[in-house]
């Protein structure tokens, strides 16, 4: 089954797992763009965000929130991303978890799957801190995505059913173990 999936993944269009990633860097740069008041012009911004609240063009950005959007921008030229702003419709699972977020994840250049958590119930936080509100669990059988950097210690996950249908996400601490997992994808 291991070596199936492995297969299956080497035959996705590299265009569109690029895009894939293009669009979740894209969109977290701009989250963070977001909440320091930018008012978004292009089509894309726009059905994105919500301008109600904005400022304007020149925003100022906190040096965490400065660094985080600056790695962003290498991590974007690097791999080459061309995202179209013209379009109206951004297609990430788990936007519904990423607006509520504390600390935003960087997408992953290699992402993996746990198919079939076998593991103990994990809690999931909104930011990298046991303190910070709970906004999702993963359960078992669940379907874990690994689409994202670790950071400090933590891992943001999205949760899925069989179908890959995101039903919630968020911040776990460490990572986990391949026995908390019936099989992997990636």
């Amino acid at each position: 089954m291991r070596t199936f999936l492995y297969l299956l993944l080497a035959l996705i269009p590299t265009a569109a797992a690029a895009s894939d990633g293009c669009h979740d860097l894209w969109f977290t740069r701009n989250l963070i763009m977001d909440r320091a008041g930018y008012c978004f012009g292009s089509a894309f911004g726009k059905a994105t965000f919500d301008n109600s609240d904005c400022t304007g063009k020149s925003v100022s950005l906190d040096p965490g929130s400065k660094r985080l959007a600056d790695r962003i921008r290498s991590l974007e030229k690097q791999y080459g991303c061309s995202v179209d702003t013209g379009s109206t419709q951004l297609d990430l699972g788990d936007l519904f978890v990423r607006f509520r977020l504390v600390d935003l994840p960087v997408a992953e250049e290699f992402p993996a799957g746990c198919l079939g958590w076998l593991g103990p119930q994990i809690q999931l936080h909104t930011g990298r801190d046991p303190n910070l509100p709970v906004i999702g669990r993963i359960g078992r059988g669940d379907y874990v995505g690994f689409f994202h950097v670790p950071d400090g210690g933590w891992t943001y996950v999205t949760v899925a059913d069989p179908d890959w249908a995101v039903k919630g996400g968020g911040w776990m601490p460490g990572g986990i173990d391949d026995a908390d997992c019936r099989d992997w994808a990636g």
